[in-house]
């Protein structure tokens, strides 16, 4: 049923994706980019097709470090020894997300790896605040955003300089107001995540761990996805983007588990002509592992590694697929290009790994209000 069916008064809600098909050793500067520089992530999830419970725990029953849920006015960034050790460190990377905000009715505050602080401003809380921000798009009108970024890893900001003293008088005068984030931070050249210290004036602390959760699907049709396995340097098949876009409808339906794919699942027609794509395997078998927290890119880089891995010797004979879901309501997402949540907020992006060629499509699927 088309949109327009039941929204007729509603202009349809755009979705895009960007679809690539890369060979993993000779493209990599493509995929890492992707991980690396989409740095807010709330989900990781991986499907093995065939792969027992026990299996998939041998190799992925991991967990992925620790992050923190805190209470705190935003000059907690400035306190001096926090300042010192979490922001000017060269061997740390210290991120933030502001949680439980609407990006379209609050105020949003985002620390990316690289120092960046960017504040999503209302526009009364603009007015006070007492810096400027950047420079606004027709978006950024359309929305009554204003953006404020201070790189707080610039040689020029220090403890004493102009841009340090305004910026502290700022948090600690006109946005006094306590946020309540999400933070991690990672050892800059093993990628781990590190215990934080937290100044005394925040207010609330929760340490998590992300453990894995392993999950096993049974009695669904599993494809084999043989129509777009091709070499990287063959002319695929006139329908190949379709085909493909049909493989991540799969992969969607089975990590939310829908019936759809089960193999027992006789719905009216009237209400879903729904097939699996392709050919099937003749195991009907899977396992979903899912993290869920403030995941870091490095962390996904090792996961990913991990994945190549279990392919190359065999572990798992099939493909694979690796998922990340990012916050509906981070100001930006890949490369720092402006982000809004109108409707569904969605930056998320899937790899579908193909096994024996190395190769994969990548999946970067964009919401309503990508500005890019």
């Amino acid at each position: 049923m088309s949109e327009k069916s039941y929204l007729t008064n509603s202009d349809p809600i755009k979705s895009h994706v960007d679809l690539n098909y890369v060979d993993l050793n000779t493209h990599a500067s493509i995929w890492r980019s992707m991980i690396d520089t989409h740095p807010f992530n709330q989900a990781l999830s991986v499907f093995l097709p065939t792969c027992s419970i026990n299996l998939a725990s041998d190799h992925l029953n991991t967990s992925l470090g620790s992050y923190y849920q805190v209470e705190a006015p935003l000059r907690v960034l400035l306190e001096t020894s926090f300042f010192q050790q979490y922001i000017k460190n060269d061997n740390c990377q210290l991120m933030m997300h502001s949680l439980d905000a609407n990006l379209n009715s609050d105020n949003v505050v985002v620390l990316n790896p690289n120092g960046k602080l960017y504040l999503s401003l209302l526009k009364n809380t603009y007015e006070t605040f007492g810096m400027e921000g950047i420079k606004r798009t027709k978006a950024d009108i359309k929305h009554d955003k204003h953006i404020i970024m201070i790189d707080l890893k610039s040689p020029h900001f220090k403890p004493e300089s102009k841009a340090f003293n305004r910026l502290k008088w700022c948090l600690e005068n006109t946005l006094t107001t306590t946020f309540s984030m999400v933070a991690c931070a990672t050892d800059k050249v093993t990628g781990t995540t590190i215990d934080i210290q937290w100044p005394s004036m925040t207010q609330r602390i929760m340490k998590l761990d992300m453990e894995p959760e392993l999950e096993t699907l049974t009695d669904i049709h599993i494809p084999t996805f043989d129509s777009i396995k091709h070499d990287i340097h063959a002319q695929p098949t006139e329908d190949w983007d379709t085909e493909a876009m049909d493989a991540i409808e799969w992969l969607g339906l089975a990590h939310v588990k829908a019936s759809r794919i089960k193999n027992s699942d006789r719905p009216n027609p009237f209400i879903s002509v729904y097939q699996a794509p392709g050919t099937l395997l003749q195991s009907q078998r899977g396992t979903l592992v899912k993290w869920k927290g403030f995941i870091p890119a490095s962390i996904i880089q090792n996961i990913l590694t991990n994945l190549r891995k279990m392919m190359a010797s065999g572990v798992t004979s099939e493909w694979t697929s690796l998922s990340v879901w990012g916050y509906k309501d981070s100001p930006f997402t890949w490369k720092e290009v402006q982000h809004y949540h109108a409707l569904n907020g969605e930056n998320d992006y899937t790899f579908l790994l193909l096994p024996k060629l190395q190769s994969a499509y990548t999946y970067q699927l964009y919401g309503s209000h990508h500005v890019k």
